[in-house]
């Protein structure tokens, strides 16, 4: 069914929530007093989209779960990024919390020094509760069978949201790596609009996530043509992406998994670290949880759930990689 988690939990992390679990009242006298305020939840994309989808859900559940009686979680979207993710950063408690789009906020970080006013790897890390390899969609009426359709064909047209964001990354990574003559235009509000644009064909191709189009792709109105991950993040349980080719089938094992998109959940820089430890037990208490597996599953979005130290290592990864990819992108004129 899909939904559901891509991967079983690790017995190492397992143990590791039923540790939270049982400290999560614990944390000596501070315990008790944090926390003591509503939280306010960044989204730092319009209402609707993948991310918005994500934070609802996970927002709902830490309420549900972890959260002392009467405290609640806001969740207030803020557009562009950088002045969404500037604002968290610059926080200065714990009661402000944000959805990173990553690799987004390292590639804005390098790209636009003068506006991405944070370091990305300096956030409280404090789980992660998604990764979303990407996929090159065309319409479900498009003459485009194969990538090589794409290819041979002159003057294409893509769209994708604003600069920086992580599936502008994707889309000039699949446009550079296969070769395309494709023009990408950026500033759509959110994934409805760059699906609308799509399907009314505005454009001839997208690259986005693979949890990010499912309605559009059970309509018929959109068709997924080329699989940019790496095989271990395909998605067994989408019947829909068993048979598309992926950049390795096709020749092009350099571009599988060279963007992939985590969904992050972070806390402001340098916040104390009483706030920062019961932060992270109840992060990870509701990442393993059921509740969220069951939230998952009814809003048919999967989770690939990590712990902060684990999601500390695979945004180092990605940062590593964003400081050689966006020169060279940003020289190719792409982003």
């Amino acid at each position: 069914m899909r939904g559901t988690r891509r991967r079983k939990r690790s017995v190492t992390l397992a143990a590791a929530v039923v540790s939270a679990a049982l400290t999560l009242g614990a944390c000596g006298g501070s315990a008790s007093e944090y926390p003591s305020e509503n939280f306010t939840w960044v989204v730092p994309y319009s209402p609707g989209g993948g991310f918005d989808v994500y934070s609802r859900g996970f927002a709902e559940v830490m309420s549900q779960t972890v959260l002392p009686d009467g405290i609640n979680i806001a969740v207030e979207n803020i557009t562009p990024i950088a002045q969404a993710l500037s604002q968290v950063y610059a926080a200065e408690s714990g009661y402000t919390l944000a959805i990173l789009p990553m690799p987004a906020a390292a590639a804005q970080e390098i790209q636009f020094p003068d506006v991405a006013k944070w370091e990305t790897e300096n956030f409280t890390i404090l789980g992660s509760m998604e990764e979303n390899a990407y996929v090159v969609y065309v319409a479900g009426d498009s003459p485009y069978q194969t990538w090589e359709d794409l290819a041979n064909t002159p003057g294409l047209k893509a769209l994708t949201v604003e600069r920086g964001s992580s599936s502008g990354l994707a889309t000039a990574v699949a446009i550079s790596s296969l070769g395309l003559d494709a023009n990408l235009t950026f500033g759509a509000e959110g994934s409805q609009e760059v699906a609308t644009a799509l399907i009314r064909g505005d454009v001839d191709f997208i690259v986005y996530g693979t949890s990010d189009m499912i309605g559009f792709i059970e309509s018929g109105d959109i068709r997924p043509l080329l699989f940019l991950g790496t095989e271990d993040q395909r998605p067994a349980d989408y019947d829909w992406l068993a048979n598309v080719p992926g950049a390795a089938d096709v020749g092009f094992p350099e571009l599988a998994g060279a963007v992939s998109e985590m969904r992050v959940i972070v806390a402001p820089a340098d916040i104390p670290d009483e706030q920062r430890e019961w932060l992270e037990q109840a992060v990870a208490e509701v990442l393993f949880s059921e509740e969220f597996a069951e939230w998952a599953e009814s809003a048919e979005r999967p989770i690939v759930p990590r712990d902060a130290a684990s999601t500390r290592d695979a945004m180092e990864n990605q940062i590593d990689t964003m400081r050689e990819l966006v020169p060279q992108l940003a020289e190719e004129g792409l982003i």
